[in-house]
């Protein structure tokens, strides 16, 4: 059988043309580094023309096998980045380098856009005082931000070796004793459920608190969005709204019982209006404006109860009820009413809670409350009890 001799050069016809047609660039380069070939896509890469590149050297160290990202500037000044790969080869029979250039600047474009948000996304995360962590399906801690690191590293965790990413955060509350264990075993089932997909979110209202001062924070925990099955949990402090909820209910409560007191007060009162015509309490200028020093020594005295309620606080003793009486029979003989108690009691509040850490200032005002109420009940007998005595006929003689 006779061989055919221009086989081999349509072979090599054939694989030039491939070579031409593909997407990708391709380059030859000889042994000493000068360029003997490249394809059209390689012309369009590199924005120079065969012409110009042919002979020339190709500039870049070339290590059959290797695989790189090369940097190209166009001469207008446009960045690209294409991905290289070398393989041995040879041309025209003499050894040489084939390269290929395959252009992934949209790619890296994409990653650095997607690495630009990320960022900013944690940047924005880590300006929130909210305790923040993704967990996986698992329950396994992936991120968390530096509100939530701040807060362990505070309280008792500075590693972050229970709190940290890669804790199971479902074995953490799993683990849990004592009076907490109940809690932590609705935590779990919770955040399972939204997991599963049985709740849109789960929520929790919990105390939290600290050495020198009582805390609630609300534990949130939805789903994750996107294509990676977890949640973000999401732990933030609520004292002060709890503390403005309670102090707004405690100040409504107590603006319903000091009317109800001055309306007892007005009705006692109006009936001991003796037939002299004398002025009713309240009626009159306020004891502060009517009887300063007397006002004065009565807030001294009042705020020296607080600070005897507080003593008997911490020792659990019974309050002592006679000095607030007699403080009450006081106000009463200066014809005092229940705006002058409430000046009285708030003057005293100040007095012994300004300057003061903010434990006793919350102590002050809690004790403050029970003793203004016992102060204008105290008020109200002196006016009852006067009344009946006038209400009883003197013995004939």
């Amino acid at each position: 059988m006779q061989r055919d001799e221009r086989q081999p050069v349509a072979d090599d016809r054939r694989l030039r043309q491939i070579i031409a047609e593909n997407a990708d660039g391709i380059i030859v380069v000889d042994g000493e580094g000068y360029v003997r070939f490249l394809n059209p896509a390689a012309e369009h890469l590199l924005a120079r023309s065969a012409d110009a590149l042919l002979g020339e050297l190709f500039g870049f160290p070339l290590i059959a096998g290797e695989r790189a990202e090369i940097d190209i500037l166009h001469p207008q000044g446009d960045h690209h980045v294409a991905e290289m790969r070398v393989v041995a080869t040879e041309w025209d029979g003499v050894p040489a380098h084939l390269i290929s250039l395959r252009d992934i600047t949209e790619h890296r474009r994409a990653q650095e856009a997607l690495r630009h948000a990320e960022a900013f996304n944690w940047a924005i995360l880590n300006s929130l005082t909210v305790h923040i962590a993704v967990l996986d399906e698992h329950g396994t801690i992936i991120a968390v931000n530096d509100a939530w690191r701040a807060f362990a590293r505070a309280n008792g965790d500075p590693e972050l070796r229970f709190t940290g990413v890669g804790v199971n955060y479902f074995a953490v509350c799993d683990r849990a004793m004592g009076t907490d264990a109940r809690e932590a075993d609705a935590v779990v089932a919770g955040m399972r459920a939204v997991l599963r997909g049985e709740l849109p979110f789960y929520e929790l209202e919990y105390p939290c608190h600290a050495p020198d001062e009582e805390r609630w924070f609300v534990l949130r925990v939805v789903p994750l969005q996107g294509a990676q099955q977890g949640l973000v949990i999401a732990h933030t402090n609520v004292t002060e709204q709890r503390r403005t909820a309670r102090a707004a209910a405690e100040a409504a409560e107590l603006r319903q019982r000091l009317a109800a007191m001055e309306r007892e007060l007005r009705d006692v009162d109006r009936l001991s209006q003796p037939a002299s015509g004398q002025v009713i309490p309240g009626t009159m200028l306020p004891l502060r404006r009517r009887s300063p020093e007397f006002f004065r020594e009565a807030v001294r005295l009042y705020a020296a109860l607080i600070d005897d309620a507080l003593t008997r606080r911490a020792h659990e003793e019974p309050p002592s009820s006679s000095r607030l009486r007699e403080l009450g029979e006081r106000l009463g003989s200066e014809a005092a009413g229940p705006r002058d108690v409430v000046e009285l009691h708030l003057a005293a509040i100040r007095a012994a809670s300004t300057g003061a850490p903010v434990s006793r200032q919350q102590a002050c005002l809690e004790e403050g409350r029970l003793l203004v109420l016992e102060l204008m009940g105290h008020l109200a007998a002196y006016y009852r009890g006067r009344t009946l005595a006038r209400a009883v006929p003197e013995p004939q003689a």
